[in-house]
């Protein structure tokens, strides 16, 4: 529970109680990058990444991703990563603006840790395994045992099976038992996501903060980041910034149609582009 927090229906913008009228602040917005993907391709519908690079040109707007830099640019238009003021990769270990690193967290895995994880891949009860993904960032590793890259169908097909069986939940209790000095949490419904406690996600908002003084962060998360990898981050939250849990790019058009009538200080007509789809990728 986010106890800085208001959470409102999807097309209103969450206020936290107690935000102060008098002074207005820099509004910067850090968005969810597993929210703005197509559930079918993991890739960006055109037409939102064109309504969102719109909006990245009147507003300071960062990604936070739970994947790797090169994972991420890959799926995001070239034209909206241009307008956009940074990225937060991997689970927000690296902050990159452009193609420069301009701040990474390091930690150095044991061996211990990675015979561990290659046991959890190589024992998994799944019938159907494929190659895994086993993703080493600088201070995460993500695993992801549907596959690398698989299709939709075997990404369902997965789902399903893990829905009846509750493998990842046994492998978090497990790996949990072995390394308290790490977090563990599932980043989507079909991977994992491995940090050390010695890093946390607050200092995503710590980098923000640094960068914007005195600035309001608006925050647009889907549900598992909010309450996995992220958490740490919304709870440091400060009292005057904003967090909206959203299901996909219709949610995220929907409450940015409001920001833009702030920002022209009118009520245009339609706004988002009708064609947005649902969802996030996994």
């Amino acid at each position: 529970m986010y106890s800085n927090t208001h959470f409102d229906t999807v097309g209103k913008v969450a206020i936290p109680f107690g935000t102060s009228q008098d002074a207005p602040r820099e509004n910067i917005f850090l968005f969810d990058a597993n929210v703005l993907l197509d559930i079918n391709h993991g890739e960006m519908d055109h037409a939102f990444a064109g309504y969102l690079a719109d909006f990245a040109e009147q507003r300071s707007c960062y990604i936070l991703s739970n994947l790797n830099y090169a994972e991420t640019v890959s799926r995001i238009p070239s034209r909206l990563r241009r307008r956009f003021a940074g990225i937060f990769a991997s689970a927000g270990t690296e902050f990159w603006r452009g193609n420069e690193l301009l701040v990474r967290h390091d930690h150095d895995f044991s061996d211990e840790v990675y015979e561990y994880v290659a046991r959890m891949v190589l024992h998994s009860a799944y019938p159907n395994k494929q190659a895994p993904l086993i993703d080493s960032g600088s201070a995460t590793l993500r695993i992801c045992l549907a596959g690398t890259r698989v299709g939709r169908t075997a990404k369902k097909a997965y789902l399903a099976w893990e829905n009846e069986h509750r493998e990842l939940d046994a492998i978090i209790s497990s790996f949990e038992r072995r390394f308290s000095e790490f977090d563990i949490c599932k980043d989507t419904e079909t991977s994992l996501l491995i940090t050390p406690k010695s890093y946390t996600t607050a200092e995503v908002q710590n980098q923000l903060l640094r960068r914007h003084k005195a600035a309001r962060v608006i925050a647009y998360l889907g549900k598992k980041t909010a309450g996995g990898y992220a958490k740490r981050m919304c709870d440091a939250l400060l009292s005057r910034n904003v967090l909206s849990t959203v299901a996909g790019p219709s949610d995220i058009g929907q409450l940015l149609s409001y920001e833009k009538r702030l920002l022209k200080d009118i009520k245009p007509k339609a706004v988002a582009p009708t064609r947005l789809f649902q969802g996030a990728w996994q």
